[in-house]
């Protein structure tokens, strides 16, 4: 499910925008956007990513005898990278103090870049704070450990559609990349979308400023980019925001029925860092919405520090293999104070209710969209894949009214987590592609 500070310029909005574009020069475009050139990556670049770069991300995973890896993918094109920074706020704070965050933008080198389909792609859980977006295609970052290979995904997405004429924008979030001084938002719904929101806002103006004509918005995620991308395509539909088609792969859209699961239903194929999921969430959950003491109110006190230390990425990344090997073995519900062998404590406590206002899926969608989930996913069960579409086929379907669900599930046999997403994302765009106006 899966990963900080830069200094700018505010820019008054003008009433007619237009940017010049030169590769070595720092541009701004809206009132708080910058859009800074980073390189070009040519086709061949790609291409490797797309095969053997793929090979390394999987090279730890065995198959099961079912699973199919599909062929290596393909790029058409050179891509133009811009890291952005810009500001957005959190409404889960109550205030409208706005921060400062980044993302990335990668636009393909065509020759007519009046019609470009842009696709809005959500990251999934990373551990070191430049593991994202803006930062998969740089070499260092400002504290040096190596993060190429947990921003993969980043790169990966961008060879798939940006490499075949889509413009690709993939937001950092609150606490990430170059915003890492700040507080990390992880599964809060209503600061992502919104992060995620002011990035689409700025990159529409960026690229209109441009005379770069977008003609269809996609959007996409993986794992707790999955729940990001079902929690945005909610604030798209509520503002009026035409989406042609999204998709999402591994995506747990309910954090309470995840999480819950894990606590006291534990299977043996559950992943053994699935703790450290909890220990991103309960910080998230006591710093964005309250209130004070959540988290150490939850946290059984022998683990509260290093809970704390993978949150706020003390010494990342030796703390982080540190602590996971010290724990290895210990039961999840283990982890937490004795009173939370009790579900129903769990349900009713300040951590539960948290859990349980930041589902991604209550809202009846009118986009559509395809959930991809894997037969052998130790992160995401397939009953906890399914209730995105469960729920909106209890919402459309009566006794006398066919079901107009627009969401489809697809089983990817014998996969895990990864080679879920590996599936997904290319399956997704041929999908996408003949959604294309």
């Amino acid at each position: 499910m899966e990963n900080e500070s830069f200094k700018t310029m505010l820019f008054t909005r003008p009433l007619i925008g237009f940017c010049l574009f030169l590769a070595t020069v720092s541009t701004a475009n809206a009132e708080n956007a910058t859009f800074t050139f980073l390189r070009t990556v040519t086709v061949a670049e790609l291409n490797d990513m797309l095969s053997s770069e793929r090979d390394d991300f999987l090279q730890t995973i065995s198959p099961r005898d079912e699973y199919q890896l599909p062929a290596a993918s393909t790029a058409s094109n050179d891509v133009d990278l811009f890291t952005v920074s810009y500001y957005s706020h959190s409404p889960e704070t109550d205030t409208d103090e706005r921060r400062m965050v980044s993302g990335l933008l990668a636009l393909p080198r065509l020759s007519d870049m009046s019609d470009l389909p842009l696709i809005s792609y959500q990251h999934g859980t990373v551990y070191g704070k430049y593991e994202v977006p803006s930062y998969a295609f740089r070499s260092t970052n400002p504290i040096g450990y190596d993060h190429y290979g947990n921003a993969y995904e980043a790169r990966y997405m961008v060879g798939l559609y940006a490499g075949n004429g889509y413009a690709v924008m993939a937001a950092d979030y609150f606490g990430m990349g170059d915003a890492s001084e700040s507080n990390e938002a992880y599964m809060m719904r209503d600061s992502t979308a919104q992060v995620i929101y002011d990035l689409y806002l700025d990159v529409q103006d960026h690229l209109t400023s441009r005379d770069i004509g977008i003609s269809d918005l996609f959007i996409g995620g993986w794992s707790q980019g999955g729940l990001n991308t079902t929690g945005l395509l909610a604030l798209l539909e509520q503002r009026g925001v035409a989406v042609t088609g999204a998709f999402t792969a591994s995506a747990p859209t309910d954090p309470y029925a995840a999480l819950n699961a894990f606590f006291y239903h534990p299977s043996v194929d559950d992943a053994p860092w699935i703790n450290t999921i909890m220990a991103l969430t309960v910080f998230a959950c006591e710093n964005f919405m309250g209130p004070e003491g959540l988290a150490r109110a939850t946290i059984d006190p022998a683990f509260y520090d290093g809970f704390e230390e993978i949150y706020q990425r003390v010494s990342y990344p030796e703390s982080l293999h540190r602590s996971l090997a010290e724990w290895a073995g210990t039961p999840n519900l283990d982890f937490l104070r004795p009173e939370f062998q009790d579900p129903a404590f769990f349900v009713s406590s300040d951590f539960g209710r948290c859990l349980s206002v930041n589902e991604t899926y209550r809202q009846q969608f009118r986009t559509r969209l395809q959930m991809y989930y894997g037969s052998h996913d130790e992160v995401i069960r397939e009953r906890i894949a399914l209730i995105a579409h469960d729920y909106q086929e209890a919402l459309v379907s009566t006794a006398d009214a066919p079901s107009s669900n627009t969401i489809s599930t697809i089983r990817v046999a014998g996969a895990d987590h990864r080679l879920t997403f590996i599936t997904a994302a290319p399956a997704a765009r041929t999908w996408m592609d003949g959604l294309r106006r």
